[in-house]
């Protein structure tokens, strides 16, 4: 792999770039963006950046990190991908293996969902491939998915759609509730400065003994209670408000959109659910 070319430079996009200068060379990450200002900010990180690929070597890696209502219009700028028959990693929401073959054509196509934790190098990714005999795709997407966090490879390419809920909106959905904390913490005195040391603390160290102990989560929710405490009563308060199916409601209403973005844009696609 020569070089790894990042279309589109939004928060995901940035996100997955500097996540993979953590171990790549800055000059072998190619940004490209239209926009002005992403693209002034960007340089000044020491990125070279452009508004579109002029040319491209099958060594290369392409990431697609556009929005999908863009992807068409962003092939048309970059003719040279037409041509191309290195590896493509999508991380468009909606935008199905076909489509992007089909558009693209092309067949060395990774379909993937990452997150914005990406950006610190602790992201997740989920990743579907079309040819499962395709080892060298296989490992190209393990090596940059690899680079920014941790990657999963799913054998369904419908569970990408649900990935995007999970996966991708889940750190808004943490730090939403992170932000609940926030208020609460505020609201009974303790100054902004503080109260943010607090949750973040909280979220940091409680994501830290889930993973070092692999303790399921409502087992450390036993080990914090004690029956008639305080905890039991703020998770009974939780239970009672539906907060289990308030967050389901949440994450099917995500992945009925990530399928509809693909409606919206092309037609077909894998949406049996």
């Amino acid at each position: 792999m020569k070089n790894i070319y990042i279309l589109g430079a939004g928060n995901m996009g940035q996100g997955i770039l500097f996540g993979l200068r953590k171990k790549f060379s800055v000059r072998h990450l190619k940004p490209i963006e239209i926009c002005v200002e992403r693209a002034a900010s960007l340089a000044a990180f020491g990125f070279e950046v452009a508004d579109r690929i002029e040319s491209i070597d099958n060594d290369d890696v392409v990431v697609l990190a556009v929005p999908p209502q863009n992807f068409k219009s962003v092939v048309r700028d970059n003719q040279s991908l037409l041509g191309y028959g290195g590896t493509v990693l999508s991380v468009m929401a909606g935008v199905t293996v076909s489509e992007l073959c089909g558009t693209l054509v092309h067949a060395r196509i990774v379909r993937s969902i990452p997150n914005i934790p990406a950006e610190v190098g602790e992201g997740v990714t989920l990743y579907y491939v079309q040819n499962n005999r395709d080892s060298n795709l296989i490992a190209v997407a393990e090596m940059i998915f690899g680079a920014i966090g941790v990657c999963i490879r799913v054998e369904d390419e419908c569970q990408i759609d649900s990935g995007t809920a999970l996966a991708g909106g889940g750190p808004a959905l943490v730090a939403y509730f992170a932000n609940a904390l926030l208020l609460y913490a505020e609201y009974v005195g303790l100054n902004p400065e503080s109260a943010w040391k607090v949750i973040a603390q909280l979220l940091y160290g409680t994501s830290l003994l889930l993973k070092s102990t692999n303790k399921m989560p409502m087992k450390l929710c036993d080990e914090v209670q004690t029956k008639g405490g305080t905890t039991e009563q703020a998770i009974l308060v939780l239970e009672q408000h539906g907060l289990n199916e308030i967050v389901l409601l949440a994450l099917a209403a995500a992945a009925k959109r990530s399928e509809a973005l693909g409606r919206e844009n092309f037609s077909g696609g894998c949406y049996e659910h």
